[in-house]
């Protein structure tokens, strides 16, 4: 058997579907194109759906130096619910009927998420303590001590208000937890709250739009593929281009 052309180095953006881990995502890819290495630049919740940066060949190397940029999410947030995974999938620990926030009350709840926050990471996540993974220790019901940490969120909107339901559009440093902050907001406001709905819009320059459904990358032929990877020197320029950027609006920003 011939072996096929390797593909290019660099960044592949796939919208990820809902249900479906993001390893699931790399490994279907690489068994069905034979890559020889891909993996991913963040990985996004089962639950959740939107932008996933997958990372081809020479490009895993540079994963860290290339995608510290911030990451940007559309989500819902469902007052009323505490979980033990802080998203709607957990099990329940607490529920309250009837929550009907008031739009001034979340405006007010939303100014002490701004900027540099601490978050105490959930215990079911990917982080480990003593060597063991946090989801692995949750699952035998066990609860261990998390030390806060510090994480930027530069910009958190209210787009929208329905019954016991929160919509945010966030911006944020790497390593943040949407559902933590679902949790967090649900407190402040009083009934508790946990996340429903997630949608990773962007990460750094890239944006979802961008992105190519996973049914349709596995649908396509290895060319097909190779044409949608953006190669290393343009992911570095469009990462140049956005820092600059980010730069320029810091300074407008002090000098007003």
């Amino acid at each position: 058997m011939n072996r096929p052309e390797p593909l290019p180095d660099g960044f592949l953006l796939v919208d990820k579907p809902a249900g479906l881990p993001s390893f699931r995502v790399v490994d279907r890819l690489k068994k069905r194109f034979r890559v020889g290495k891909l993996g991913h630049g963040g990985s996004l919740d089962p639950p959740a759906t939107g932008l996933l940066v997958l990372l081809v060949n020479r490009a895993t190397k540079r994963a860290g130096e290339l995608l510290g940029g911030e990451k940007e999410y559309r989500a819902v947030v469902r007052l009323g619910i505490e979980t033990d995974t802080q998203d709607l999938t957990g099990r329940r620990l607490k529920t309250i009927e009837g929550c009907r926030p008031d739009p001034a009350a979340i405006e007010k709840a939303l100014e002490g998420f701004g900027g540099e926050i601490e978050q105490v990471p959930p215990m079911v996540s990917a982080l480990k303590h003593r060597g063991e993974r946090l989801y692995r220790i949750a699952r035998r019901g066990e609860v261990v001590d998390r030390p806060p940490r510090k994480v930027t969120i530069s910009r958190l909107e209210l787009t929208g208000v329905s019954g016991d339901r929160i919509r945010l559009r966030v911006s944020c440093s790497k390593g943040t937890y949407i559902r933590t902050l679902a949790h967090d907001l649900g407190r402040a406001l009083g009934p508790g709250g946990c996340l429903e709905e997630l949608r990773r819009t962007a990460v750094g320059p890239f944006r979802v739009e961008q992105a190519i459904p996973l049914d349709g990358l596995l649908e396509g032929s290895r060319q097909d593929l190779a044409e949608k990877i953006i190669p290393l020197p343009e992911v570095a320029e469009a990462m140049k281009k956005s820092y600059e950027g980010r730069r320029q609006e810091s300074g407008d920003r002090a000098g007003r």
